[in-house]
């Protein structure tokens, strides 16, 4: 069981929306949860979730292809929950892609199975996308279980990609609660409204470990809508899916979507006047021992693919520009 104290549980591209329905209004919200061997976490989830008062909502998992029995868990609630079965296991991006394109809401919940959510959750997180409309999508606070222990409190990436959990392994506190706009959530708990979502054209499935986060929360801002921390909607995760964390599968994979991210989304001038100063600072002030071979191995193959992506950027800055022309 976990212990839920010492928290209380009880220049755009694209048009911006009017607000997700009126504050007296309640908008659907679909809640996706992916799993995948999940079957230690899959009933305390989707019990919190279930008794979480927001309404109304529907909830969603979709199951990548699981073997441990843990869908056996899950029929038993299919009477509450629609169920989506993958014939293989898809990944993170384009299994909640899958959830998404059955989801009838409104807003889209992406909740990682592997939590536990405190009441109130739901309500706290969409309430700031139903009050503001330049605001697109909104990240919930996450804490160790059994601890006040932060493990998310707002995301900051850096010149070269690496990205941080503000306040990771500290104390929770007032610096942590305070409504701000950030650079990237995680996905591990986030709302995002469903018309900025399609037109974005979903998660980027390219990213199939890592950095489809970062790469969401960027192209909403790229779109000209703000992303915020909001503190008062509370999350325990256990941190348990994914990789070994330190392991050299786990850099690997890091440094792979962070190379794909960069390449991805800045141009051939960032890459040498930013990218390459910044990666070789942090060489300098990092033992990079543990990681060198990962790294060189995430360089290998993601450089070779730095032309198609600049070329594909350079053609989407072109439309940009057209477009702008037009409508002058």
């Amino acid at each position: 069981m976990i212990s839920h104290s010492p928290h209380s549980c009880a220049h755009s591209t694209l048009p911006l929306p009017s607000a997700v329905a009126s504050p007296s209004q309640r908008p659907l919200v679909s809640v996706i949860l992916l799993n995948y061997n999940g079957q230690r976490f899959l009933v305390p989830c989707l019990e919190s979730v279930l008794a979480d008062s927001y309404w109304p909502k529907e909830i969603l998992l979709v199951d990548n292809a699981s073997s441990d029995g843990s869908m056996n868990l899950a029929w038993a609630y299919q009477d509450r929950i629609t169920i989506v079965q993958n014939p293989r296991n898809y990944g993170f991006p384009k299994g909640c892609n899958q959830g998404i394109q059955v989801a009838r809401g409104d807003v889209i919940v992406l909740l990682n199975v592997d939590t536990v959510v405190c009441e109130g959750w739901l309500e706290k997180l969409i309430e700031p996308l139903r009050r503001d409309a330049s605001l697109a999508m909104t990240g919930s606070k996450l804490l160790f279980p059994d601890s006040n222990r932060i493990q998310f409190a707002g995301g900051v990436m850096e010149p070269n990609g690496l990205t941080h959990h503000v306040g990771y392994g500290l104390p929770d506190g007032e610096a942590f609660n305070q409504l701000k706009e950030v650079d990237y959530l995680t996905g591990a708990s986030l709302a995002i409204r469903r018309d900025v979502l399609d037109r974005l054209g979903g998660l980027d499935e390219g990213f199939p470990l890592y950095f489809e986060d970062l790469d969401l929360s960027y192209r909403v801002r790229q779109a000209g809508y703000k992303i915020l921390y909001q503190p008062e909607s509370v999350v325990y995760h256990f941190e348990t899916f994914g990789t070994k964390k330190h392991s050299a599968r786990y850099y690997y994979k890091y440094h792979r979507g962070r190379m794909r991210f960069v390449l991805k989304h800045f141009g051939l001038r960032y890459f040498l006047k930013t990218f390459i100063p910044a990666e070789m600072e942090w060489y300098r002030r990092c033992h990079l021992r543990q990681q060198i071979a990962p790294l060189l191995l995430a360089y290998a193959t993601q450089l070779p693919k730095a032309l198609y992506f600049w070329l594909k950027g350079f053609a989407r800055r072109r439309v940009r520009q057209e477009r702008r022309g037009r409508q002058v």
